[in-house]
Formats: C-alpha cells, structure tokens, sequence
C-alpha cells in the first residue's frame, strides 16, 4: 500500500468512520503486486491502547478476470462494428454488379434471336442468380449470427405473405397451391429480421424442391399462437428428403439434393436462428411424398406479459 492510501485510511478511522470494501493495492515482500479489498475499524486493545484493525481480501484475480472480460467486450463491439460494415458491403456493393449483370441479359434477350447467344446468356443468368442466392445467405447468416435480438409484435400474416410474395418470379411459384392459417389470438412478440430470415428459408425450399411430377403441388403453412409459444408447420409435396439426410440437413453448407442452388446454408441458418430465439425446429418427411417442417419458438417475456394482463382482464369481466 502506498503512502498517500495509508495516510487516508488512517485518517478516516481517527476520524470515527468505517473503512469498507475499499480497494488497495499491496506489494508482496516478493515483488508481486495484488489487489485487495480492505476492511479497518479502529479499536482499543486489553491494555487501553488505540489500535487500527486491518483486514484485507485478495481480490487479484477477480480484476484480472474483470479486465479480460472488458477487453473482450470491447474486441467483440469491434467485430459487430465490423460486421455490420460488412453487410452493408454485401447487401449494396455485392449486388450491385450482379443486379447490372441481370439488366445485360435482359437487354441481350430483347435485342437476338441468335440460339447459342441464348444459351450462353441462360447460363450467365443461372450463375449469376445462384451467386446472388449465395449472398443473401451469407447475410442472414451473418444477421442471426451478430445481430441483436428485438423484440416486437409479429403479425404472421402479413410476415409469412411478404416472404411468400417475394418468391412469385421463381418458375415452380405459379403451379404452387399456398395456403397460410393462422390459429390462436394470443400476442406473440419475438425478432422481425431473424423471424422473417426463418420463414424465408423454408418457404425457399419448399418452392425450389417442389415436385414436376405432381398434379396439384401445394405449400401450406399453419401458425398456431398460444400464451407461451408459436408453432409454425412448412408443408410440402415436394421430392422429399430421404431419412437417413435427417441429421444432416440442418449442417452448414450440406446439401441433400441437385437441385439446391444456394451455398447449403439454408437450413443451418434457420436453426441458428431459431435456436437463438429459444426454439427448436424437427422435420417429417418421406422421398417422394414431400417435408413437413415444425418450429416451435417461445414467446418474449413483454409477449407473455402481455398475454397474461390480457387473461387477467377477460377473468376480471366474466366475473
């Protein structure tokens, strides 16, 4: 302890006070340094001499512990700082070339007939659609990954038909029966981005994979809302995925079939997803006959909060 310390202490247990939880550093006769809390009182002893009673908790590596932690917070703030940069980059300098290449190929079709020069320009289309399916995924994946969860309100319907919408130009779209239910009135709040993000990767799978072969294809989602959780189901008579891709399919950058497009990022960012919303995700499905894909995610605590003011309210009005 140094001098300036000492003398301070001192003088405030002269002065009557306490000393409590005050933080000194000491340095051992070895050399070390450590940190220590202090406790003092002054006292009188057997013979009625006035004595200062010291007592002191090494606290060392508690602060050291402390320290590491606020270094970590910081670099960790200077990752989200950084990733955030990074999806801006991705979101607008990324597809921003891609978008243009996409303007050419229209302008090349409207302007020959020539059929090699078609067949070349199908193929620039197909590569540049399957990059730009590739980095939006690298973007949810980075938004559930390093963004914070907010909770608001979700309204399932107009959520699940945005995404649905968003997916009218895909060729598989138009011979698709969708169908959305929603059930239950309770209040559900939870994250938006990373709700929508969930939703977008599944319903995308279950139009790319939907079935030629079939007569009537379908896609139907139901949504059932109650005081403490949502489930929502994915249906599908697609092509399926075998049983033995069950364990598989939620990996990252794993693909189950040819006709996947993406970087096989889908279905691990959904479960990412879901997972960090407290959720769980499980999926039925057979070769052939099509995938049922079941969610379930807990209400926020504003979410359940609410529901129960509610309930409350309706109990005090029947009575």
């Amino acid at each position: 302890m140094n001098v300036d310390d000492y003398q301070r202490i001192k003088r405030k247990l002269l002065g009557g006070e306490q000393v409590r939880q005050y933080v000194v550093n000491f340095k051992k006769l070895n050399g070390k340094k450590i940190v220590a809390l202090l406790n003092a009182q002054k006292l009188v002893n057997e013979i009625g001499e006035l004595v200062l009673h010291w007592t002191a908790l090494d606290i060392s590596e508690r602060v050291e512990f402390e320290r590491n932690l606020e270094q970590k917070n910081l670099q960790l703030a200077k990752i989200n700082s950084q990733m955030e940069k990074f999806l801006y980059s991705a979101s607008h300098d990324l597809r921003s070339p891609l978008t243009s290449i996409m303007g050419l190929v229209n302008l090349t079709r409207l302007h020959t007939s020539d059929r090699t020069v078609m067949e070349y320009v199908e193929k620039i289309e197909l590569s540049a659609e399957r990059l730009d399916a590739i980095i939006r995924d690298i973007i949810s994946f980075s938004k559930t990954t390093y963004k914070n969860i907010h909770s608001e309100k979700i309204e399932f319907d107009t959520q699940i038909w945005k995404v649905v919408n968003a997916h009218r130009h895909n060729e598989n779209f138009n011979r698709l029966n969708v169908e959305i239910v929603i059930r239950g009135g309770a209040a559900f709040y939870s994250d938006r981005d990373r709700l929508e993000i969930i939703l977008e990767n599944l319903i995308r799978n279950a139009i790319q994979f939907s079935d030629a072969a079939k007569v009537r294809p379908f896609l139907h989602i139901l949504v059932n809302m109650v005081p403490e959780h949502v489930t929502i189901e994915v249906h599908d008579n697609g092509i399926g995925i075998a049983r033995q891709y069950f364990d598989q399919i939620f990996n990252m950058f794993y693909k189950a079939s040819s006709q996947s497009r993406g970087a096989g990022l889908g279905l691990y960012i959904a479960k990412e997803g879901i997972e960090q919303l407290g959720g769980d995700i499980s999926v039925q499905s057979e070769v052939g006959f099509g995938s049922v894909f079941k969610v379930c995610i807990p209400n926020s605590l504003k979410g359940k909060l609410i529901n129960r003011k509610n309930q409350l309210k309706n109990e005090a009005v029947e009575h």
